[in-house]
């Protein structure tokens, strides 16, 4: 059985607030707190790409923040 974290539950308006201070004012910790609620499952898909690993994981991370940051 797979352990959760505390760490990974957050509501949806927690999750929206935190995204609208992303995009609005480039906060830097609102950004963390979301790639840290991503973390997990960014590094189980990096397994499954065809570049190395930490390579992998930056690029989802790039990705995830040009996600956000589009309007």
């Amino acid at each position: 059985m797979e352990e959760k974290s505390s760490s990974r539950i957050m509501s949806d308006d927690e999750f929206m607030k935190l995204v609208k201070l992303a995009q609005t004012k480039s906060d830097v910790e609102a950004m963390n707190a979301i790639f840290q609620y991503f973390d997990q499952d960014i590094k189980r898909l990096s397994k499954l790409l065809r570049m190395p690993k930490e390579d992998a994981i930056q690029s989802m991370k790039t990705q995830l923040l040009e996600l956000i940051m589009k309007r």
